[in-house]
């Protein structure tokens, strides 16, 4: 009996072992593949073939910022150029998303010797007048244009913010700061305004020139307004020579009743458009022509007047 006990122990024995040494052989081949590979890697970041001497960029628009400026915040230069290998990739994508220029970023390796970059700058919808050299995109991120981008024909938008960082002011209005997006009422009001205008069928040949939401949530009611800043351009052949006219208009609007207001506005132009031409019939030269101004928040009502 003890016999046939020792003989069912023997199987289980076997397994043991055999796991043992597989598990060994295992544990001993696997060490060996990470010091070989361990060797490998530090031979790869010593090799010279590797050093990166380019920058490889795409994305929805070809060159979109300048190599140097990519490289830049990357860390990388030419008098010291780095190894391919030593670029953790995640980091070097949370460098380039630290430009506030910079909304996706994706950092690839191309070996032997070139750094791949796919990006999308932010897409500028206004400038941002309360601060110099400073434009808006639709999510409200803030960014510098010179010297980056060639200089934009875009609309002002203007805010009333405190000084760039500033703390909130009694409207609930903060500085403006890069990488964060700015979120009051005043600009969903502007944006809410610029998308309306942009939409409008009777907006051709009028130019935004600029909104100005500042006092659109003044405690007083009588204060409480959006100016909006226009140019009329009307363009004559005359004796063989284009003339050029430009008639600026201040629209001042109320701020829940502004697209009412609007429609209003634009029915009015085109009296206002015939009384332009009949001002040009006798003109022989182009020019600029004093602003009016265009009072339209007392409702059905709008008070003109001629600034000089």
């Amino acid at each position: 009996m003890k016999f046939e006990a020792d003989e069912a122990k023997w199987p289980l024995k076997k397994a043991f072992l055999i796991l043992f040494g597989s598990t060994a052989v295992t544990l001993i081949l696997w060490l060996g593949f990470s010091g070989l590979h361990s060797l490998w890697k530090q031979k790869r970041l010593s090799d010279e073939r590797y050093k990166i001497t380019a920058i490889v960029q795409t994305g929805p628009e070809k060159e979109a910022l300048k190599t140097v400026y990519l490289a830049e915040l990357l860390g990388l230069s030419t008098d010291t150029p780095k190894n391919l290998y030593s670029i953790e990739l995640k980091k070097a994508e949370l460098a380039l998303l630290s430009s506030p220029l910079i909304a996706k970023a994706t950092v690839k390796r191309m070996p032997p010797n070139a750094i791949y970059v796919d990006y999308e700058v932010r897409k500028p919808i206004a400038w941002l007048a309360d601060y110099k050299n400073t434009a808006i995109d639709r999510e409200g991120y803030l960014f510098p244009v010179a010297p980056f981008f060639s200089p934009k024909e875009m609309p002002e938008i203007y805010l009333g913010l405190p000084p760039f960082g500033g703390a909130e002011d009694s409207f609930g209005r903060k500085g403006g700061l890069w990488r964060t997006p700015l979120h009051n009422r005043y600009l969903n009001l502007a944006l809410d305004l610029l998308q309306t205008l942009e939409g409008s069928p009777w907006k051709e040949g009028l130019r935004i020139k600029r909104i100005d939401v500042s006092n659109a949530f003044a405690p007083s009611l009588g204060r409480r307004e959006i100016v909006l800043f226009t140019e009329e351009e009307i363009s004559l052949r005359r004796d063989g020579k284009e003339l050029t006219f430009i008639f600026p208009k201040i629209l001042r609007l109320a701020p829940k009743e502004y697209a009412q207001q609007l429609q209003n506005f634009f029915a009015l132009r085109k009296s206002m458009v015939e009384d332009y031409r009949r001002q040009l019939a006798t003109a022989d030269r182009g020019g600029r022509f004093s602003p009016r101004i265009i009072d339209l928040r007392i409702l059905q009502l709008a008070f003109v007047e001629n600034h000089s």
